[in-house]
């Protein structure tokens, strides 16, 4: 505005104003959004192996530094009390002896030692692999026999030997072995054949003894699944699996002594359990991570694994606000103290957890859920929404997480299951894909 232009009037003024106030009220609102985002994005990033469900593989170099829950043992280094340890010790019958005797004269006469009488033994015995292992060639006749009426009649193979020349059952389950008890590849499985045993084994080999192995496996597999379906406590868990080139899905059941794995190719929920067939017939205790799938299956009493919970609670007290994050360290306390009672009281062969202290840690964890509840209802993100949904899920599920607080034969998490999907990833880590 020049000095020659009029001055604005007093309403064109008031309208100005009233535009900037508008303009700045919008601006406010589109900062309060993009702050939104950006904390909602910044919880993402922030998100690890210790504060949620990804697996350790994923934090890679800038993994976070040891932050676990559990209390100090107070227990020194070394193998633990009772436990039985494994010695080095001799034998009475050696594969081979070897003689020692002294070299030289007699340090007294001088006299040769060498047909001196021996008065006296020292042994030491070496554990080693023979010099050499090698193929061992079994060369199999079939005669062909003429009877004296003049017919003749051809001996039948053995079973297994139906080729002019073949690897035997043996190397076979070796090269299995290495490839799947040791998570070798198939290139270094028949490196490792070759170096080992002098035995040219293609990688194209050691797949056909997989697919060979696997092919038998089809009815010890339903005996494992119907073993865990009759089982009165059973783990349950998931995850991702690149085979045939593209995602499928892996799904673990597992006992204490039975594990049964199982891959679906289109499907993670319900189709995928269905098809494994042990879940839809369960009817114990299954123990999973609050999956809703698993909570189909009504037949089963679910039981939730509480340190998955612990870990969403250290996601809240690191990213959560004020209140929210005080509700989340005043219900882990709550949690692990509970633990370490339940711990406590197995260890003295108690069958449950001091009334005194259980319904004293109780109540701390019910007002804690209870106060994070009000404190994340806003929902204002998608975080506080996350928060949110944890905390009521908490309060909603309160007896299915706590299962183990009342009955000191259940466990706290779900670390069995989690154990037996691992394998599993390592596979693909070493080979990709499968």
């Amino acid at each position: 505005m020049s000095a020659a232009d009029p001055l604005p009037t007093y309403g064109e003024l008031a309208s100005m104003v009233v535009e900037l106030r508008s303009e700045l009220a919008a601006a406010r609102a589109e900062l309060a959004v993009a702050r939104a985002r950006i904390a909602d994005l910044e919880a993402q990033l922030g998100l690890n192996s210790k504060n949620s469900s990804k697996p350790p593989s994923s934090d890679g170099l800038a993994k976070p530094a040891p932050k676990s829950l559990r209390g100090k043992s107070g227990r020194g280094p070394g193998r633990p009390k009772g436990q039985r340890g494994v010695t080095l010790r001799q034998v009475t019958d050696p594969d081979e002896e070897i003689e020692h005797r002294p070299q030289g004269p007699c340090g007294d006469c001088g006299a040769d030692l060498a047909d001196a009488e021996p008065v006296g033994v020292e042994q030491r015995q070496v554990f080693d692999l023979p010099e050499h292992i090698g193929l061992q060639v079994t060369e199999h006749r079939m005669l062909t026999c003429r009877c004296a009426c003049g017919r003749t009649a051809k001996a039948a193979a053995p079973d297994g030997v139906g080729a002019p020349v073949q690897y035997g059952p043996r190397l076979a389950a070796t090269g299995v072995y290495l490839m799947h008890g040791q998570f070798l590849s198939k290139d270094r499985t028949a490196t490792a054949l070759a170096e080992l045993f002098d035995a040219p084994v293609a990688p194209a080999t050691v797949a056909s003894w997989v697919r060979r192995c696997a092919s038998r496996l089809d009815t010890f597999g339903r005996l494992v699944a119907a073993r865990i379906t009759a089982a009165p406590l059973a783990f349950f868990d998931e995850t991702g699996f690149r085979t045939a080139g593209c995602l499928h899905w892996l799904h673990s059941a597992s006992t204490g002594t039975f594990v049964h794995l199982s891959v679906h190719r289109r499907r993670r929920g319900v189709q995928a359990i269905d098809a494994a067939d042990v879940l839809p017939s369960f009817t114990g205790v299954a123990m999973h991570h609050a999956w809703a799938p698993y909570d189909t299956y009504t037949q089963a009493t679910h039981a939730l694994c509480s340190a998955y919970a612990l870990r969403e609670l250290v996601a809240v007290t690191e990213r959560g606000g004020e209140q929210a994050g005080c509700a989340a360290y005043r219900a882990t306390d709550a949690l692990l103290a509970l633990k370490k009672a339940a711990d406590t009281a197995r260890m003295a062969g108690a069958s449950q957890i001091p009334d005194m202290v259980k319904i004293r840690e109780l109540t701390a964890l019910r007002a804690a859920v209870t106060d994070g509840l009000a404190a994340s209802t806003g929902r204002a993100s998608k975080t506080e929404a996350t928060h949110h949904a944890l905390f009521n899920r908490l309060h909603r599920r309160w007896d299915d997480y706590l299962r183990w607080v009342h009955d000191l034969d259940l466990p706290f998490d779900n670390n069995a299951a989690e154990r037996t999907i691992r394998m599993a990833k390592l596979r693909i880590k070493v080979s990709g894909c499968l």
